[in-house]
């Protein structure tokens, strides 16, 4: 498991539903929540892995155009769920999703994963 992946699952709030390390050619879910596990095939899992991935590939292009080398974390908000995609190495990331209401410490995750990726 991935020291992100350990930060995130370590990190005191809401339990999150997924964490998955992925890789530039393969993926390992570390964690899934009992309540929702039943929800997500292994084809489910996979395509949601190639999209991600796909994004990824295609981000080096958006951050030169923003002109920031690194970001701290991708972040997509839905009705009650919010994903968050934090990148580990060129095309390596770690993806997390949490159920989502309006108190959801989003900047306390962020801050906790960026402090344990620059120790």
């Amino acid at each position: 498991m991935s020291p992100i992946a350990d930060t995130i699952l370590a990190f005191d709030g809401p339990a999150p539903r997924v964490v998955a390390d992925l890789r530039s050619v393969s993926f390992e879910v570390e964690h899934v929540r009992e309540d929702v596990e039943d929800r997500y095939s292994d084809a489910d899992l996979d395509e949601a892995y190639q999209l991600v991935m796909s994004n990824q590939i295609t981000g080096d292009d958006f951050k030169r155009l923003v002109g920031k080398s690194r970001y701290a974390a991708q972040t997509l908000f839905f009705d009650d769920l919010v994903v968050f995609l934090f990148p580990s190495n060129r095309y390596d990331a770690v993806f997390a999703s949490f159920d989502y209401d309006e108190s959801f410490p989003v900047n306390e995750l962020v801050s906790a994963v960026s402090e344990a990726t620059t120790e």
